[in-house]
């Protein structure tokens, strides 16, 4: 009787005899030590290092300011290119050359 064996089969059965790692698996000495040492250290932050932390959030911020200053100007702007433009504009030099 002929058995087939796959891939996998053969894969599976290469592993089951293969021999057992004995090497030690612990951290070396002080690792520990060193760990807590740096999370626990208190860290002055950067100049570059806040500038890239609020960056973002104050550009966030300026268009918000943006959008709200537009949105509520906005009636006055239209006004502004609805109207007569001689009145609207306060050229002394268009109104002394149109009194002569």
């Amino acid at each position: 009787m002929k058995t087939h064996s796959s891939p996998w089969t053969r894969l599976a059965a290469g592993a089951r005899l293969a021999p057992t790692d004995v090497r030690d698996a612990s951290a070396p000495l002080g690792f520990a030590t060193r760990v807590s040492a740096l999370g626990l250290a208190r860290i002055e932050p950067t100049f570059s290092a806040l500038f890239a932390r609020f960056s973002l959030r104050s550009l966030g911020v300026c268009g918000l300011l943006m959008v709200l200053g537009v949105t509520l100007n906005f009636s006055s702007v239209l006004n502004a290119f609805e109207a007569d433009a001689s009145i609207t504009l306060n050229d002394p030099v268009a109104e002394w050359l149109s009194a002569s």
